[in-house]
Order: structure tokens, then sequence, then C-alpha cells
């Protein structure tokens, strides 16, 4: 395999798909769905898979570390074109430390109650930007190691420790488990006593980037895998076959490790890691090998300005506010208990309009040239969010 920094700059349709695709089950499926079931009640079936319990595997629960895979898949080409002889750059650790500070002030922006400027809401560690970013400093660290097994043993290492960790310092309860309590100490040494930090708390974040490094860890290597020089049916039996060895795992492990999202555990992660390879091997197959990508612009913007559509969150009450404004008028006419579903709808069209707008003012083309051939495709800068002109 060719060092990193030496590998072709093409991108891969099926990322900004897949990435497209667990953006839009967030924010256009979920909303929709929460509300149809407010106003009209879905079967308890359904509603069981958009919830997180505390044990158990849901469809809910793939989407964050779905991001996670992702953001690593992402790293080969973010940063692979930022190293020189396989060596890391200047330009390569500025474009680390600026992805890392961009993401982290953003998720305290979004869940973590940065703009009140209260030390007493502000929580500094409790969103999905912030796992990404500590995701994305560990795997940077491994690029700069040239030897591909240690890429490979990484991940493994950084779980193989977190579980030893949980396993040996308590049980998995939510207030018997070890992460929880590293949780509870290092907030006690960070926020002041009476912090809504601690009232947000319920999942762990510090103890656990030995997990978030991890899955974005397999998901560079899975990119690599595609980067590689195998045939493109050989790598896509290459990378469902690691899929499945991972998600077998994960389920074989469940009954002495229990599946649970809160805190990472081993079972849960690797199942969600192996579903994680499975989908992207199907999509490559169906997008990048045969060309089957009728039907799929929506998916593909909310792919290439996820971070975008994530933070749209954070005026959802301006969004909110507008809607009423506009649709508040349908209730004469439906009645006042459908308007929330209107109102959801009504928020996945301003988010959707938000992208299409940025996508037509970046100056840039956000298109897949039908022209060049599928093993030929030139993509955007993941990192980004943008395409690059060609």
């Amino acid at each position: 395999m060719n060092k990193i920094g030496e590998q072709s700059s093409g991108r891969l349709f099926s990322l900004d798909l897949l990435r497209g695709l667990d953006m839009f089950l967030l924010v256009v499926v979920g909303g929709i769905l929460r509300a149809a079931d407010k106003v009209w009640g879905l079967p308890p079936c359904v509603m069981e898979q958009m919830r997180h319990p505390w044990g158990g595997f849901t469809l809910w629960d793939l989407i964050m570390p779905l991001f996670i895979f992702m953001c690593g898949a992402a790293m080969p080409f973010a940063l692979g074109k930022r190293m020189k002889d396989g060596r890391p750059t200047v330009a390569f650790w500025r474009h680390v430390a600026y992805r890392v500070a961009l993401l982290w002030v953003l998720g305290m922006v979004n869940q973590g109650q940065l703009l009140t400027l209260d030390p007493m809401r502000i929580s500094p560690f409790n969103n999905t930007l912030q796992t990404i970013a500590v995701g994305y400093l560990i795997s940077a660290f491994v690029m700069c190691v040239p030897s591909k097994w240690f890429r490979r043993a990484a991940p493994l290492a950084l779980m193989g420790t977190y579980t030893v960790l949980l396993a040996w310092n308590g049980d998995y309860s939510k207030e018997g488990n070890f992460a929880m309590r590293f949780e509870l100490k290092v907030l006690s040494l960070i926020v002041p006593d009476g912090s809504e930090a601690y009232r947000l708390f319920g999942y762990t974040w510090f103890l656990t980037s030995l997990m978030f490094g991890a899955m974005t860890l397999i998901g560079f290597n899975a990119t690599l895998v595609l980067k590689s020089s195998l045939k493109p049916w050989g790598k896509v039996v290459a990378l469902a076959g690691a899929g499945s060895a991972m998600a077998v795992c994960g389920w074989a492990v469940a009954p002495v490790i229990p599946m649970i999202k809160q805190i990472y555990t081993l079972s849960f992660t690797l199942s969600a890691m192996g579903c994680s390879c499975i989908l992207l091997a199907v999509l490559y197959a169906l997008t990048d090998i045969c060309g089957f990508r009728c039907g799929t612009g929506v998916f593909v913007l909310y792919g290439q300005f996820a971070l975008w559509a994530y933070m749209a969150g954070v005026f959802r009450p301006a969004f909110a506010e507008l809607s009423k404004i506009l649709f508040g008028g349908l209730s004469r006419w439906i009645g006042q208990e459908p308007m929330a579903f209107v109102y959801a709808i009504a928020y996945v069209g301003w988010v959707t309009l938000l992208l299409a707008i940025r996508r037509r003012f970046s100056g840039r083309m956000c298109c897949y040239d039908k022209e060049i051939s599928a093993k030929n495709w030139q993509f955007a800068d993941s990192s980004t969010d943008e395409c690059k002109v060609r």
C-alpha cells in the first residue's frame, strides 16, 4: 500500500451519501416521526427504534457512532493530501488544530450552553461534534506512524484498554460503571458545584474518548481499504467481511458485556462499527461501482453540508417562530393538534433551503460529473463540506 500522502485524492460518492443518509435520519426522519407520533400515535415498535434505552441496540443508537465512523473515513482525503512522503507537514497540524477547535466550540454552542456565558450553565464536553474532534485528534497522531499494522492495531488497543478499565472497576449499571464515576470525578475538577453540567449528565465522554478514537480509526481504515489496490468487488468483500466479523463479535460478547450506547461498551461499539462498515460497503457497490445514483441528490446535499444541517438546530426557535407566522393560519382549517406535524415539515424545509443556499453561494460546484467514469470521481474535501472546482 502506498503512503497515505501519496494516495489518490479522488473522493467516493458513497462517503457523502452515507453521511447524508445519517444526517437525514437525524434531522428529517426523526423530527417528522416524533411529530406524527405526538399527533396520531405511531406503533410502539416504530418509536422504540427512535430512543436510546440503557441496554440493547436501536436504529437511533447507530446515528452518533456512524457520524464518528464517517469522520474517520474522510480523514485519508482531508489529511492525506497535507502529508509529504507519508509525514505530516505544518499544513497537516494546522488543519488538525483548526478542525478540533472548531468542532469543540460548535459543540459547546449547540448543546453546551456556551452562548449563555454563564459558568454555572456551560457544559464542557457533552456533544457529538466534540466526540468527533477527539477522535480526529487521536487519529491524526496515529496517521503520523507510517506502519499500516500500527494503524490497524491502534483501534483494537484503544477498545481493549477501555474494556478492561470498565470490567475491572465496577459493573454495567448506570451508577456502578467506571466510565460514569470517572466522568463525575472529572466534572468535579473542572466545573463549579451546582453546575448544569451535572444535570445534563447521562452519557460518558472523557474516559469514553478511547472508544471515540477507536471508532474514528475504524472509519479511517475502512477508507484505506476502498483506496487500496484491490479489485472493486474485492474491496466490497473485504469491507463487508470485516463489518460482518465485528457485528458477529459484538453480538457474541453481548451476554457478558451488555450493549450500552451511553457508555459505548465493547459489544455496542463492535456492533455499531460492523453495521457502519457493511452500510459503506453496500453503498460503495451500488454507487461507486454500479453507478446507481438516481434520487440521491437531497441525501448528498445533507452529506456535503452535514455540519450546517447539524448546527441548524441552534436556530430551531427562530425557524419555529417563522413557521408560526407563515403557516399558523392552517390551524383554522385542520385544527391545532396537527400543527405539530406541519411545523416539523416546515423545519425540514427551512434546513433544506439553508443547505441549498449554502451550496449555491459557496462559489464551488457541488455535483458529480456523470461523464466521468465511476472509478475516477473527483469529490469534495469532507473536512470542509465543500466540493473542489474542477
